[in-house]
């Protein structure tokens, strides 16, 4: 079995990342015991450093153009149109998903970027809502629309 290498930001005083080495078939596999080791020694995992939050300098340093033809392509001056929205709009620097972004450039740009599966970004997602929760006083709400 390969060795999985990662780091899980933990939600602690010092919120820094936790180096991760695994035993696993594949990192989706990797993650869930080591979310659960960390928990179990009074940790609370805040996410998976995963890549998934790129800039658009990011985004052209990964298919070989230059921040500004990402920028253009993002705000629709060049390209089909259709570019993921920002994961945090109106900040002084704006942050994209990379399994959002890597869709859109192999289905409508034609480059040829892996198809990684988000399931990293999901398990983000997940670890986000567990903190929720707690304050949710309708989780049951939030429960439907997991369901397609």
């Amino acid at each position: 079995m390969p060795i999985q290498q990662f780091a899980i930001v933990v939600a602690d005083s010092s919120a820094v990342p936790v180096q991760v080495e695994r035993d696993a078939p594949s990192l989706a596999e990797a993650v869930p015991p080591a979310v659960h080791d960390l928990e179990a020694k009074g940790h609370r995992p805040a996410r998976v450093d995963a890549g998934d939050w790129v800039t658009l300098a990011d985004i052209g340093a990964r298919v070989g153009r230059s921040r500004e033809n990402v920028r253009l392509w993002a705000i629709g001056r060049y390209g089909p149109g259709g570019f993921p929205p920002p994961l945090n709009p109106g900040c002084d620097t704006t942050f994209y998903s990379w399994a959002e972004v890597s869709v859109w450039l192999r289905e409508r740009m034609g480059f040829d970027v892996p198809d990684d599966e988000p399931v990293l970004a999901a398990m983000n997602l997940a670890l986000q809502l567990r903190r929720l929760a707690p304050r949710l006083t309708r989780m049951d709400l939030v429960r439907t629309l997991l369901d397609p």
